[in-house]
């Protein structure tokens, strides 16, 4: 039987030590990136896809222009557009046909994934990884709280993107409840 708390602190120190793993210059250089692009484009399937919502969502809180791929308000990429892709294993065979075609369009492509090495990272024009934790091996001996931990620190990672690019971009609380979605 699992311990509900010693579940919660093994969780918590797990995530934590990921996510201080992260290279800060890798967030840094997708943090410019995003306040560069003329619009934000987000893509992913499954956790990562939900996860990497919460940044189109976050950005547009910021006040800047974002899209969510699939909807059906979605514009045209183009020059000077990033499309930034969450995927865990960066080999997500939708994805990789997204990866390709921002590519061809000319827009910036940036990934935040822990496949360093998939096929989207190598298209990409910026990766942040998030380190696994742990290997295949050591799967049999976790919880599936510590396996799927790549997603809880994505949602991590947004958050810490969000403040980043707010205080570049000189917006306060106040400009993000003003931008917040108020259609409730």
């Amino acid at each position: 039987m699992i311990n509900g708390l010693a579940l919660r602190q093994k969780v918590a120190k797990n995530n934590e030590e990921i996510l201080l793993a992260v290279r800060q210059e890798e967030i840094d250089t997708l943090v410019d990136a995003l306040i560069a692009a003329k619009r934000i484009y987000v893509a992913g399937w499954g956790r990562a896809g939900n996860c990497i919502r919460l940044l189109s969502m976050d950005a547009s809180q910021l006040g800047l222009k974002t899209h969510i791929v699939g909807d059906n308000s979605t514009p045209s990429i183009h020059e000077g557009d990033i499309l930034v892709i969450g995927t865990g294993s960066g080999e997500t065979d939708t994805m990789k046909i997204l990866a390709d075609q921002a590519k061809e369009h000319g827009a910036t492509l940036a990934t935040i994934t822990h496949g360093p090495d998939s096929y989207i990272a190598g298209k990409a024009d910026i990766v942040v990884n998030i380190p696994s934790a742990h290997t295949r091996e050591q799967m049999e001996t976790l919880t599936l709280a510590e396996i799927l931990s790549f997603y809880q620190v994505e949602v991590a990672l947004n958050d810490v993107i969000m403040s980043l690019m707010a205080e570049k971009l000189g917006v306060t609380i106040h400009d993000v409840l003003a931008n917040h979605n108020n259609l409730e």
